[in-house]
């Protein structure tokens, strides 16, 4: 059985290298700096705002069965963000439309292996009638997913 609430460890993508911390530099000590770090600091910001919010309460937990599943990925500028709509039929044969939300780095290559009528168990909290996930344990294949942020700025 999968435990979902065991702590996963991810390693982070860094969006910013050591070669960007360099760039940084000259342009701090150039008169660059007027023009382009305030830019700069102000698309920081943006990003680690995004993925403090992003970061979704354990407060319930679901157990049932994938009944309908969709998978979709995009950029949000320099994060890739994977998003999913599940609907499960937990097991007070109730349906319950969930989302799963996580943002990766460019160059983030996993798949998410969950699969109609899969048994699933869901940690995360309850928004609008929609079931946020933040832990996705696939019960049939024993494989377990998190919806925390897998990339950092620095």
């Amino acid at each position: 059985m999968v435990n979902i609430n065991q702590n996963i460890y991810q390693k982070k993508e860094k969006l910013v290298k050591w070669y960007g911390w360099i760039v940084i530099l000259i342009i701090c000590i150039t008169p660059l700096v007027i023009l382009l770090l305030p830019k700069l600091m102000l698309n920081v910001g943006r990003i680690n705002k995004i993925l403090r919010e992003s970061i979704v309460p354990n407060n319930k937990t679901l157990n049932g069965k994938v009944i309908n599943i969709a998978w979709q990925k995009h950029n949000d500028g320099d994060i890739g963000c994977i998003d999913g709509d599940i609907e499960i039929e937990s097991v007070d044969a109730s349906i319950v439309q969930c989302k799963f939300k996580k943002y990766v780095g460019p160059k983030f290559s996993e798949t998410f292996q969950i699969n109609k009528y899969d048994q699933i168990l869901v940690n995360g909290s309850y928004q609008d009638n929609i079931f946020l996930i933040r832990n996705l344990g696939n019960l049939t294949n024993q494989h377990l997913y998190t919806s925390e942020p897998q990339v950092s700025v620095y």
